[in-house]
């Protein structure tokens, strides 16, 4: 989002902390999706090891509780994250502060400081643009920023995993089909099979198909939230309840929704910021 800022002097410690969950919650999905990969390559590999067949086994279940470890850890950073990013507009547009106590228990909790550089990143990426004082009017600005950079950049996420599923399906099918009309072993046919067929599981299992229709469901979302928070925005007098309402709404889709990677922010940040800053001015 855009850089230029004018907010309380409370927001920097929920920006830092929020930073650092939501890098934790990266870090462990990352590492969740590594070790499915390996335990997907090792399930393909003992299909033509006999050796690696017997002793995959071994390994296999092990690491798939310790898949369930990390997947809770994931979803615990996550959780944190969402939650402080909640109290971070709170407190950005409307002036709340969240409690001591809280502030105090994240701190200890959370890991140590990013660096510079990737805290530089982040803050960016959460950081509103509107000149407005704390109020309703603020608040309904910042929900139009956040909604319109969430709804292009969940879009980009699920058009990139919708083009995964098309080329791996598409190139699994057709693999499968050039093996059973090539290949005169009829075992070696069988073993290009099931290699493709678990190719196929491990997309669905790995969760490939769910992000997908969570970061297209997301974008939707956030486009609505955008044109509500925009009509909200051209009355006279700001309702209260509509304005909480469309705000909570909007933070519970975000929460239910997959984490948008760092990377595709990375990519898409300059144009983006360029649309928003254009749109911004001229309205």
């Amino acid at each position: 989002m855009s850089s230029v800022q004018k907010t309380p002097d409370k927001i920097p410690v929920l920006i830092r902390l929020q930073n650092t969950a939501f890098r934790q919650a990266k870090l462990w999905s990352g590492l969740l999706v590594g070790l499915q990969v390996f335990l997907f390559a090792g399930g393909v590999v003992s299909i033509f090891s006999e050796r690696w067949s017997l002793s995959y086994p071994w390994l296999a279940f092990p690491l798939a509780v310790v898949g369930v470890w990390i997947s809770s850890r994931a979803a615990h950073f996550k959780s944190r994250a969402e939650f402080l990013k909640r109290q971070h507009e709170y407190l950005d547009g409307l002036g709340n502060r969240p409690s001591d106590r809280i502030s105090a228990n994240l701190q200890a909790e959370l890991p140590a400081e990013l660096k510079p550089e990737v805290e530089r990143l982040l803050t960016e990426g959460v950081t509103y643009a509107s000149d407005s004082p704390a109020g309703l009017k603020r608040v309904l600005e910042n929900v139009c920023e956040s909604a319109f950079f969430s709804q292009h950049l969940a879009g980009r996420c699920a058009v990139y995993l919708l083009g995964l599923l098309m080329v791996t399906g598409v190139f699994a099918v057709s693999f499968l089909l050039y093996c059973l009309h090539t290949l005169h072993d009829a075992a070696t046919a069988v073993t290009a099979a099931r290699s493709i067929a678990a190719t196929l599981v491990f997309l669905i299992s790995a969760g490939t198909v769910r992000s997908w229709r969570g970061y297209a469901s997301f974008s939707a979302k956030a486009d609505q939230t955008y044109a509500d928070a925009a009509r909200l925005l051209t009355g006279e007098n700001l309702d209260a309840c509509e304005t909480h309402r469309l705000l909570s709404e909007y933070q519970l889709a975000r929460a239910a929704a997959p984490l948008l990677p760092t990377t595709v922010w990375k990519l898409h940040r300059g144009r983006l910021n360029q649309i928003w800053a254009t749109r911004h001015t001229t309205d």
